[in-house]
């Protein structure tokens, strides 16, 4: 058997230790073990994996909502997932195979059997594969509600640009996008006024702090909170687009809980209530 490519994602330690050493010394694979779905979703893509592997209960992102995520990357529409949980009843795994799991497996398992399994699922035909992943369909359908707090995200980088979205939208959140600084000021010259903006300082085209006092200026923009993305130790950076203006800012890469307490904060500031 050849070896195959595969993420792990799992969030107790000593389990995602277990199982990425059990794929790569028995199955003889090679394993992105990773300990979120934000990060999943976040570095998944660009390990080009054969097959993913997700433990069901997870904080913030569990199982389904990586796979779910996962999914609308185009990278890995198509990749065959498998589910780890200790949720095994008849209807829960019918369930996760609704979902597009080509596989449940039972913890706690075996690491002999978890690679029997994995490998059975790798050595699929391409149909049975493919079967498995139509099954998959987004839980929402159409549009967010326009009732909800909308976003601008000011990110070039698309990984992160997704990430944050994501994030925002799991936490009800309509999100607007741009990705360069000629687009964003665009947004906020002839765009709608969001209830936050997040943006990056490094931008092509027009730079963040640049784009932050253009956004300011605007007499529309300028009671709306601005969280700014930076490389975390730039306070230069940090000190320049507070003294611009800035509601806050957030070092990446950034810890998705962090991000999520930072956007009710903002949340409160834009509705007037701090």
């Amino acid at each position: 058997m050849s070896p195959c490519r595969i993420v792990l994602v799992e969030d107790d330690d000593d389990l995602r230790l277990i199982a990425s050493m059990s794929l790569e010394t028995i199955g003889g694979h090679k394993v992105l073990a990773l300990e979120s779905g934000a990060r999943a979703v976040a570095e998944a893509a660009n390990f080009i994996p054969d097959l993913l592997i997700l433990d069901v209960s997870m904080p913030l992102m569990d199982g389904p909502q990586t796979l779910a995520a996962l999914r609308q990357q185009p990278a890995l529409h198509d990749v065959p997932a498998v589910f780890l949980t200790a949720h095994t009843q008849g209807k829960q795994v019918a369930h996760y195979r609704s979902l597009g799991a080509v596989d449940v497996i039972a913890k706690p398992f075996d690491p002999a059997q978890l690679c029997s399994r994995v490998q059975a699922v790798l050595d699929l035909p391409p149909a049975a594969r493919v079967e498995a992943v139509l099954s998959w369909a987004p839980t929402q359908a159409g549009g967010l509600p326009e009732a909800l707090p909308t976003a601008l995200v000011v990110e070039d980088d698309p990984g992160v640009r997704y990430l944050l979205g994501f994030i925002l939208q799991q936490q009800g959140w309509r999100v607007l996008e741009a990705d360069d600084g000629p687009r964003a000021l665009e947004a906020i010259k002839q765009g709608e006024v969001t209830d936050v903006v997040l943006m990056d300082i490094m931008l092509p085209g027009i730079d963040g702090l640049e784009l932050l006092e253009l956004l300011r200026a605007e007499k529309r923009w300028r009671g709306v909170p601005v969280m700014m993305l930076t490389a975390k130790g730039d306070e230069t950076s940090i000190t320049r687009a507070l003294a611009a203006g800035a509601s806050d800012y957030l070092g990446k890469p950034f810890d998705p809980a962090d991000l999520v307490a930072r956007l009710q904060r903002l949340r409160r500031l834009s509705a007037g209530g701090a």
